[in-house]
């Protein structure tokens, strides 16, 4: 279907058609994409004649601004498409997994629901993020009146703007694609019939999904961070790591939030049925976990069941999905302090 359907299912931008166009993993298309934009840039400077001035230079790469930002924008112009792409087949593979454990009334149905994509809000949600551009820029260079002198727009310049507007029109697409994933996860979860307080285990495809939106987002800043060597970049790598934080928790929660509020209300029903048994009342274990063995139970059972119920966690995240999180808020964390001992090494190496 074509993009200018309002609500798409299947989400067919140019993106999108090219990755199911190519039988490649997704990081070999976002690697191309990479490459190719390279090539246009070396082709464009030395066209233009700048390759050669970037070649006699005694400035290493990495300190020459215009250069080096300009090949990070480049990997992460090609980086948001692959993310989209990565996020929306774990989408497909974590719903599949949910499967069995959904109403299945309309399966095919419930499928699309998950997948869609409103292509016009998704357009709007790029544009917007294109605002990102100039914002960033003027923190860079502090001075708007620079745009306006002779010599500025070369060819490394010029192509930043470029790019940098490239990446973040997809950037603000993936958040909405994010969100809009997220979301339709939490709603899943009213579709299904039963929580089973004994094993949570089949519901961790939703802390999955939650997990894997947060390591898409927090790479975003690991690569800009490359920029840490140059200070005038550290408003931007800060702007941009907030965002990317910031979205990168909502987008962990959000997914959850729906069987969080289904195991809650599993556990809180659980608690009242077997309080009610303690007190003796006849009956009180109709309908819970433990009814068969309710006659049986003895007072020091119904406590120790009480017990091991209150621990039950209410979110769908285990030990070790809690430590991967962690890990990953550790990534660009770990790339700024790189980029910073870098430029300390660096210094003290030249100096």
């Amino acid at each position: 279907m074509a993009e200018t359907s309002g609500t798409n299912p299947t989400g067919a931008s140019w993106s999108d058609r090219l990755f199911d166009a190519l039988p490649v993993a997704p990081i070999w298309v976002g690697a191309g994409i990479a490459i190719g934009l390279l090539a246009l840039f070396v082709l464009l400077s030395a066209t233009l004649g700048d390759l050669s001035d970037l070649r006699v230079s005694d400035t290493p790469f990495w300190k020459q601004r215009d250069a080096r930002l300009s090949v990070v924008l480049v990997i992460l112009a090609a980086f948001v498409p692959t993310a989209e792409r990565y996020a929306r087949l774990g989408a497909q593979r974590h719903f599949e997994a949910l499967l069995p454990l959904l109403d299945q009334r309309e399966p095919q149905a419930l499928a699309l629901r998950v997948e869609r994509v409103d292509l016009r809000r998704r357009r709007a949600a790029g544009w917007l993020g294109l605002l990102l551009a100039p914002i960033a820029g003027l923190a860079i260079e502090g001075d708007p009146g620079l745009y306006l002198r002779a010599g500025y727009w070369a060819a490394e310049n010029a192509w930043a703007w470029i790019v940098g507007a490239i990446f973040c029109y997809g950037l603000g697409r993936f958040v909405d694609t994010t969100l809009g994933i997220s979301r339709r996860f939490s709603e899943l979860a009213q579709r299904l019939p039963r929580i089973d307080l004994l094993d949570p285990a089949p519901l961790a495809p939703f802390g999955r999904q939650g997990l894997l939106f947060a390591l898409l987002w927090l790479l975003m800043p690991s690569i800009f961070a490359a920029n840490a060597v140059d200070r005038a970049f550290a408003v931007p790598i800060a702007l941009l790591a907030l965002i990317c934080i910031g979205i990168a928790t909502a987008a962990l929660l959000l997914p959850v939030l729906g069987v969080h509020r289904r195991i809650r209300e599993a556990k809180a029903g659980e608690l009242a049925r077997v309080i009610a048994a303690i007190r003796g009342e006849p009956g009180a274990l109709a309908g819970s976990a433990i009814a068969r063995r309710g006659e049986s139970a003895s007072l020091a059972d119904l406590v120790a069941w009480k017990t091991l119920v209150d621990s039950v966690s209410e979110w769908p995240f285990d030990a070790r999905m809690r430590l991967r999180f962690l890990f990953y808020l550790a990534i660009p964390v770990g790339s700024w302090l790189g980029g910073a001992l870098a430029e300390r090494l660096l210094g003290a190496a030249l100096d």
